[in-house]
Order: structure tokens, then C-alpha cells, then sequence
């Protein structure tokens, strides 16, 4: 999910935009609901502010209960958003980890396999204790592109330049400073046919 917003950013504009939205339509929603409850006014339902958070809303729920001294003593806003903030975050941490596959899908004879791993984007592993600098220069040098970084692991999917093939792509980041290793983007698609195991005798 977070690979395909991030190639087309038209849509990754419109989803963060709403999140920017909807999180300080949350965040004045606990303030204004405060002053209706200290001025015995009309109130903002519960189940309105917890649908904040839901849809997108939690950080801006979250500050606007600490900011707003707001329904702080409420047991189901207490614990509710800040689980609805960490499920949240958990989904958008799952979405990350996985790589948008860029090799085109074509159909193949009959009886043959699907290609196993991508044809233009590979993964580089890298020694955390030399960093990513090395790295971010050979990518600038040799023209290759960054397709994710992955902030958790001391890695990155890279894609090769049009002008190269993806074996000479991959020979040229295994040389670079700091590189532990350079693999083949694995591709897994359910319709895949089962390969039998080979059984050594």
C-alpha cells in the first residue's frame, strides 16, 4: 500500500491531506466539545470523537485529550485511543514492509512458471555500524533508484537503471562499501502452480 501511494502521488497528496484534515478536525473537536461540557452547551457525541479516530483522527484525538484535559478520566477514551493509535500504526508498519513489485506480469506458454523475482528491482542489505552513506552515493553514481528504505532494517529495495541489466546492477552494489548483501526481490503470487520438492536419494 505504502509502495503504490508512494508511485503515484497524485493519490499519496489526497491521503495525506485528509490525514492532515481529519486529525485537526479531531484535535478542535475535543477543545470545542471541553467548552460546550464547561458551559453546559450542546455536546459532541462519544461515539463522534471515537469515530474520529478511527477514520484517521487518532494523533489529533490523542493530543486533544492531553491538550484539552478531555475525557482523560474516561476509561474508554483512556485506553480506546491510544489502542486505536498503535493498531493503527501497527497496519501502516505492516503495509511498509511490503515491496510494491514493479516487474510487468506477462503471460507465459502453457506448463511454464512465473519468473521468480522481479526483473528490474532488487534488495541491498547493509552493515548498520558503516551506515548508508556509501550506499546513497553508489545509488546517486550509478543512476539506480530508491524504491523503499526500510527504516526498521538496515536495508533498501533499489531499482536498476533502464541502460543496465539487473545481474551487472546487482555485481556492482555487492562491491560497494558496507554491503552485506544484494538479493533478487522475490516475487509470491497465490495463482502460482506448487513446484514438487526435490528429494535428494
Amino acid at each position: 500500500m505504502i509502495d503504490f501511494l508512494q508511485q503515484n502521488s497524485s493519490l499519496l497528496n489526497i491521503v495525506l491531506t485528509y490525514l492532515v484534515i481529519i486529525n485537526v478536525v479531531a484535535f478542535f473537536a475535543f477543545g470545542i466539545d471541553k467548552w460546550k461540557a464547561k458551559h453546559a452547551k450542546w455536546r459532541i457525541s462519544e461515539a463522534t470523537l471515537l469515530m474520529l479516530a478511527v477514520i484517521g483522527g487518532s494523533i489529533g484525538a490523542w493530543l486533544g485529550m492531553k491538550v484539552w484535559h478531555h475525557k482523560t478520566l474516561h476509561k474508554k477514551f483512556r485506553l480506546g485511543i491510544p489502542l486505536i493509535l498503535i493498531i493503527q500504526i501497527a497496519l501502516l508498519f505492516l503495509t511498509s514492509c511490503k515491496t510494491k513489485q514493479v516487474a510487468e506480469i506477462t503471460e507465459l506458454p502453457q506448463g511454464q512458471f512465473a519468473p521468480e523475482h522481479s526483473s528490474t528491482v532488487f534488495i541491498v542489505m547493509y552493515d548498520r555500524s558503516i551506515g548508508k552513506e556509501p550506499l546513497l552515493k553508489a545509488i546517486k553514481k550509478y543512476k539506480a533508484k530508491i524504491i523503499y528504505d526500510y527504516n526498521i532494517t538496515p536495508g533498501m529495495a533499489l531499482k536498476k537503471p533502464d541502460n543496465k541489466t539487473l545481474e551487472e546492477t546487482m555485481q556492482y552494489f555487492r562491491k560497494v562499501k558496507g554491503v552485506i548483501s544484494v538479493e533478487y526481490d522475490h516475487i509470491y503470487r497465490l495463482t502460482d502452480p506448487v513446484r514438487p520438492k526435490q528429494v535428494d536419494r
